[in-house]
């Protein structure tokens, strides 16, 4: 038996393709399109020279730094965007600022701001250093000095600034370094110089050479540009007056009275006022008198015997004795007597070695044959050891 074809209505039909068109588009396809339910993925970079405290320091090409914005959505494209300019520049010096950037996808719109970017390249101003005091001779420290630095910074403000103790080496000029780093780790330099030398100057070879007349005080000291000091007094007395202040290594003094003993003191100086050790020497008398003293006077090699002369006399008889004993007698023909460093007496080897030695004068009238004489005086001297 033949089946006949089955037969719909036309209200069936449109029933069943009312129902066809309620499905989605991937169910009528046969598989599932996704829909974006994710906002944009905002995120930046900063260019720049990161500095301390939360601050940058410029770039490598200015006083400024750029912002960089990345915008991106993997499910939809960005439809609109606000504030995401690339190479966005912040020109310094700025004390905080911020950036925004939206972005919009079918997912939806992100917003992003920046952390508070602050841009200080410039180091400070106004660095000094400022010594703790004055220099202490001549320009000159010839001790530890402590050293500070100050600064000012408009922006990110000061930081810290440096401080020193300088105590060596010596030298001339010598360089300090320092200066002041402002918040944001900028360094401004401002080095110093320093004149320093806190080494006494040597002195040595301190002498006197007493002559007739004069006293040569001679020395050496660390540098021919050091200052000497001398002074004198005579033996007995307290007075100690300056008699000489300059350069050079020799003083002439010819302000010496015969017949007395002084005592010198030299002491050197150098540039920064460091002082050598004071050394005492004994300026021995030359001359040698019967004039009334509070001391035996010392004398010095080869002294010469001086006494005032007798009117009329034609010579004079002087005798020099060492204890008791006699050991030296000469017939001068005027008022004073040089003694010899050595001599013979009595048929011996005599010199003036140390000791205490008394001298004698006589003067003498006529022919020697005559032995007329007249006691001129006595007196005392030692030959030190």
């Amino acid at each position: 038996m033949r089946r006949r074809p089955m037969r719909y209505s036309r209200s069936i039909l449109s029933i069943c393709f009312l129902a066809a068109a309620a499905l989605p588009l991937s169910a009528v396809a046969g598989h599932q399109v996704p829909s974006d339910t994710t906002a944009p993925i905002v995120t930046y970079t900063v260019y720049g020279i990161v500095g301390t405290n939360g601050w940058y320091r410029g770039s490598t090409s200015g006083n400024f730094i750029t912002v960089n914005w990345s915008v991106s959505d993997p499910d939809s494209p960005i439809t609109s965007t606000s504030g995401c300019e690339p190479g966005d520049a912040i020109a310094g010096p700025n004390k905080g600022t911020t950036r925004t950037c939206s972005a919009t996808s079918d997912g939806g719109t992100t917003t992003v701001t920046t952390k508070n970017l602050k841009v200080d390249a410039d180091p400070p101003t106004g660095v000094s250093a400022i010594f703790a005091r004055a220099a202490d001779f001549n320009g000159w420290f010839n001790h530890p000095v402590s050293v500070t630095w100050q600064g000012s910074d408009a922006t990110s403000g000061i930081a810290s600034c440096s401080a020193a103790t300088y105590s060596g080496p010596d030298k001339a000029a010598a360089p300090v370094s320092g200066g002041c780093t402002d918040v944001a780790g900028n360094f401004a330099p401002a080095p110093v110089s320093i004149n320093y030398d806190s080494t006494a100057p040597v002195l040595s070879k301190a002498l006197v050479d007493s002559r007739n007349g004069s006293d040569l005080v001679t020395w050496k000291s660390s540098s021919p540009s050091d200052t000497a000091v001398v002074q004198r007094w005579q033996r007995g007395t307290k007075k100690q007056p300056v008699i000489f202040r300059g350069a050079g290594g020799s003083f002439m003094d010819k302000k010496v009275e015969a017949g007395l003993e002084y005592t010198y003191a030299v002491q050197t100086f150098d540039e920064a006022g460091n002082a050598s050790k004071r050394k005492i020497v004994a300026g021995l008398a030359k001359i040698v008198t019967m004039r009334k003293l509070p001391y035996v006077p010392r004398v010095a090699d080869k002294p010469i015997l001086r006494w005032a002369g007798t009117r009329g006399a034609s010579y004079y008889n002087v005798q020099l004795y060492r204890g008791s004993k006699r050991v030296f007698a000469a017939w001068p023909t005027t008022n004073q007597l040089g003694l010899p460093a050595g001599w013979r007496w009595n048929g011996h080897k005599q010199r003036l070695g140390p000791g205490r030695y008394r001298w004698y004068v006589w003067a003498g009238f006529g022919a020697r044959s005559f032995a007329r004489y007249r006691t001129v005086g006595s007196a005392q001297f030692v030959v030190p050891g």
